[in-house]
């Protein structure tokens, strides 16, 4: 077998990216990206927005343990995929300083015009049962404990924990892509940042999510921006229903309950279904909007529900699999950036997956991908050879061996073992209640949701 040479091995390399690029991001989305520099058409300036996200891509999927050595990585991967251009920039402060010049929200764009292009290389593996199913999640990021961090970011969960960001997204759950996300402090809101999140929401959309996202504004918006949900509830939430417990509980669900807290008794009440779900001697009750039993079915329910956990093991794998458990920067402007990459580089990671994979993309080995495209990084810095790219994306799949027993893990002392939320509060409605209900039923009828 004929050996190839070190050049030819070198631009093999260098055409094997360009071919991975090209596959996962369209040409029109970095055309977008070029045109939105306010810096455009100077040629003083080396960080051109291609650049910088590339880089910030690079960052994430680098395998260095300090934010200057993964910075050197990326520099060095750029010098090898464009040697016919600009060079770019070698200091991290001159990176951060070029990211803030065209704007923190560089990757929501970005990622927002990539976005619009899956839907189609996705074809019917992007809708479930006729939606575009979305779950939401969030979660805790730990940050240095410098002066800055813990001015701005504020201590948030237990006593003695430091600085700490918070992260929620949306998670496309058909395939397990990341859909949009948004951060702040560790303080912060899930339920502000999904109602930030409404407005960009797909026609025909289902949201799932866990019962932290109860809440009657929150459904209200939900409601009116035409998004169906399906949003477990607990012992938090109080509900206005026509039947008794029991009956409720046998029938497994009830087309017809109230959410109306007292303070909100100015505005008209939501309408909603609750449905029951029994699983392993416990019951999981979740509120909808859908109350046609035609369209979303306790079985169908019950299912979606359940591919909800795919949420907890995307967390897993941007914290454990890629190791970005902690933001490194030491200051709040450049962590809010900072972790925006880890998301995106996870969410580049994953459509590239999806792209190779198709239809079998949910059985994506984040581990897997992730060597490869480390390896491909060696290899082109290197100049070495290795197994082509796509080759090894095909082969990322997780193990489909049958466990002959539950996967749990030990004890650990020190985890948080939340307990699962317990059953809504039931209260039948009074005929004071049924009155006002029925007032403004008849006044407006598109006031129930």
């Amino acid at each position: 077998m004929r050996i190839p040479n070190a050049h030819t091995r070198h631009e093999h390399y260098r055409r094997n990216w360009v071919r991975f690029l090209r596959r996962t991001v369209p040409d029109v989305v970095w055309q977008r990206l070029a045109a939105a520099d306010p810096a455009r058409g100077d040629t003083r300036v080396r960080w051109v927005p291609t650049y910088l996200i590339l880089a910030w891509v690079v960052i994430g999927w680098s395998v260095r343990t300090t934010l200057n050595e993964r910075l050197a990585e990326a520099c060095r991967w750029l010098v090898r995929r464009f040697p016919a251009r600009w060079r770019p920039g070698h200091t991290y402060p001159g990176f951060l300083k070029a990211t803030t010049r065209v704007g923190p929200d560089l990757f929501h764009r970005f990622w927002r015009d990539l976005r619009a292009t899956t839907a189609k290389r996705l074809g019917r593996a992007s809708t479930w049962y006729g939606w575009t199913v979305l779950a939401a999640d969030g979660s805790r990021f730990d940050a240095p404990r410098t002066r800055a961090n813990a001015k701005h970011l504020r201590r948030a969960g237990r006593t003695h924990t430091g600085p700490q960001w918070w992260l929620t997204w949306l998670v496309h759950l058909p395939t397990l892509l990341v859909w949009d996300w948004r951060q702040g402090p560790g303080d912060s809101s899930e339920r502000h940042h999904l109602a930030d999140m409404i407005a960009d929401l797909p026609p025909r959309s289902l949201l799932v999510a866990d019962a932290g996202y109860v809440g009657f504004d929150l459904m209200q918006q939900l409601i009116a921006s035409g998004t169906d949900f399906l949003i477990r509830c607990g012992s938090n939430v109080h509900l206005l229903v026509e039947g008794t417990t029991s009956r409720i509980e046998r029938q497994g669900q009830h087309l017809r309950v109230y959410l109306w807290p007292q303070n909100r008794r100015n505005q008209p009440p939501l309408v909603l279904r609750l449905i029951v779900l029994k699983r392993g001697g416990k019951r999981v009750f979740l509120l909808t909007s859908v109350r046609e039993e035609t369209r979303l079915s306790r079985r169908m329910a019950g299912e979606i529900y359940q591919a909800r956990w795919g949420v907890e093991v995307e967390f897993r794998s941007l914290k454990r699999t890629v190791g970005h458990y902690r933001v490194l920067s030491k200051t709040p402007a450049a962590g809010v950036m900072e972790l925006a990459a880890y998301v995106l580089a996870l969410a580049l990671l994953m459509l590239e997956g999806a792209v190779a994979l198709g239809r079998q993309v949910v059985r994506l080995s984040v581990a897997a991908a992730l060597r490869a495209l480390r390896d491909a990084l060696e290899a082109l810095r290197n100049r070495t050879w290795a197994t082509p790219l796509e080759q090894r994306l095909r082969r990322a799949l997780r193990d489909d061996y049958r466990r002959r027993r539950p996967k749990h893990t030990r004890y650990w002392p020190r985890k948080k073992n939340d307990h699962p939320p317990g059953p809504p509060k039931l209260h039948r409605l009074t005929r004071c209640e049924t009155t006002q209900i029925n007032a403004i039923l008849n006044h407006n009828p598109m006031g129930l949701g």
